[in-house]
């Protein structure tokens, strides 16, 4: 990926949290704020929703980068192989460790038959990376970031159905 901070902090949590924020402002703005005294014309500029959200990522990925640098953190970009007990190769390179931690991040669990084009079928990563609005919206999958990402979507005038395979919403919490 490039950057610190994870799955979470890129392309999970992070830009997910950002992204409700904006969607509950802006329906607020379309239901709640009449009730205030507050007529108000309100206009969805999706373009700027999106680039806050990556401007809350890079804010906190810089910010890891900072107190690595602070603690004197070596951090390494590259394809890592443990070689051997206590050794890691990166892009080449050797190091030595007395403990490694693997840490890889996650990714979407595929479905038989059904292949991500990140264009009409989208994974999480590809649904925070979308330029407009669907009209309609079907969530595969009824775990937290799949709620999330459609409560944004349905805040946002989409049309959306969640599918989950087990007999409860947010299987596993």
């Amino acid at each position: 990926r490039g950057a610190l901070g994870g799955t979470c902090l890129n392309v999970g949590c992070i830009p997910s949290k950002a992204l409700l924020e904006s969607s509950e402002k802006y329906e607020d703005a379309q239901h709640q704020f009449k009730a205030h005294g507050i007529d108000a014309t309100v206009k969805l500029n999706f373009p700027t929703m999106m680039a806050r959200k990556v401007d809350v990522v890079t804010k906190l990925t810089q910010g890891i980068e900072g107190l690595f640098k602070k603690n004197k953190v070596t951090y390494l970009k590259g394809h890592g192989t443990i070689t051997a007990k206590g050794e890691v190769t990166v892009e080449g390179t050797k190091y030595a460790a007395k403990n490694i931690i693997i840490a890889t991040g996650s990714e979407v669990t595929p479905l038989p038959g059904i292949t991500i084009d990140e264009k009409v079928i989208v994974s999480s990563t590809g649904a925070l990376e979308l330029k407009e609005v669907p009209k309609q919206l079907v969530v595969i999958g009824a775990g937290v970031i799949g709620l999330e990402l459609g409560s944004v979507y349905k805040r946002l005038g989409s049309e959306v159905t969640v599918i989950e395979y087990l007999d409860r919403i947010t299987p596993g919490i």
